[in-house]
């Protein structure tokens, strides 16, 4: 288990347990607060933190990326009903703060989950596969379940500080998230352990999954693309083959909001299965259909690619 989620867990835990006690807290019927997240994914994030307590939607639709999406006039009203905004940032979900504008909204009801973050969280950040400057980070923190854990921390925090009446009702919840995420990194981590690590390979189709192969000590040998929207050039897709080839990956992984015919193509020259398996900056349909479910899928597809 990785010492960073205990580390989180046993302050969560505490916090909670410092609140115990019965609680007479509305219920999302009652409370009046809302929670908008920019996608599906923060969205159940902050189920995870909050339960019931408060309303809780995301602008994007689960199945849809986020990094082409565009966003409705309809969206901008979505913001403006919200007592809390949840985007990443990073440059994951930048077109939100158009719709922030429009909204009327300022900073202060905006929280970005991803950024901030620093050694005082036991947190490192890797750089952007497209960075430009020093500080770009890669901003698919969430799939590491640590980096997730630092989510719903913050979210849970956040909406205390907003509404202290529904504190012990979040601090339970969030509690009985935080555990919910020790026991996913728990179960990935033994299911990594089983395979070799000369077999711990994988090729996706853009650049998303980073931090999941640090936290497993898995080895990206490519990607298709570089970010969603952009097409490799001929000398990049030569260069994926070779590596493919040189690495003895059977398998490269499309996501579900993305079918790839690049990879089609790429699978068809190096003789490797195409999977459309994983999920990364959007849920879908059960078993995907929440955080927890999607990261156990994606780990169970992934594996399985590496049984050789």
């Amino acid at each position: 288990m990785s010492r960073r989620l205990v580390a989180l867990l046993m302050v969560l835990l505490a916090a909670a347990a410092a609140c115990g006690g019965s609680s007479s807290s509305p219920t999302a019927s009652t409370s009046g607060y809302r929670v908008m997240a920019t996608t599906s994914v923060f969205a159940d994030l902050a189920r995870l933190a909050l339960g019931d307590s408060v309303q809780i939607d995301s602008i994007v639709p689960a199945g849809v990326d986020v990094h082409t999406f565009e966003p409705s006039p309809s969206d901008a009203a979505k913001i403006a009903a919200a007592d809390l905004i949840l985007m990443n940032g990073l440059g994951l979900d930048e077109w939100a703060v158009s719709l922030i504008d429009a909204a009327h909204k300022g900073e202060g009801d905006v929280l970005r989950l991803g950024e901030g973050l620093d050694t005082t969280d036991a947190w490192t950040y890797l750089a952007s596969p497209e960075a430009e400057t020093e500080d770009a980070y890669d901003p698919h923190v969430w799939l590491d379940p640590t980096g997730a854990a630092h989510y719903v921390q913050r979210i849970a925090d956040r909406v205390v500080q907003d509404r202290p009446e529904l504190t012990n009702t979040i601090r339970s919840a969030s509690a009985a998230g935080f555990a919910a995420l020790q026991d996913l990194d728990t179960e990935v981590r033994a299911l990594f352990l089983e395979i070799p690590e000369a077999n711990r390979k994988i090729v996706t189709f853009h650049d998303a999954f980073g931090y999941l192969a640090r936290a497993y000590n898995i080895t990206i040998v490519g990607v298709a693309i570089a970010s969603p929207g952009q097409d490799p050039s001929a000398r990049e897709i030569a260069a994926l083959i070779d590596a493919i080839r040189a690495s003895g990956v059977t398998t490269v992984f499309s996501e579900v909001q993305f079918p790839s015919k690049v990879l089609v193509s790429i699978a068809a020259e190096t003789g490797a299965t195409v999977l459309a398996d994983l999920y990364s900056d959007a849920l879908g349909a059960a078993p995907g259909d929440t955080y927890l479910g999607a990261m156990r899928a994606n780990a169970t597809a992934i594996a399985a690619s590496m049984q050789r």
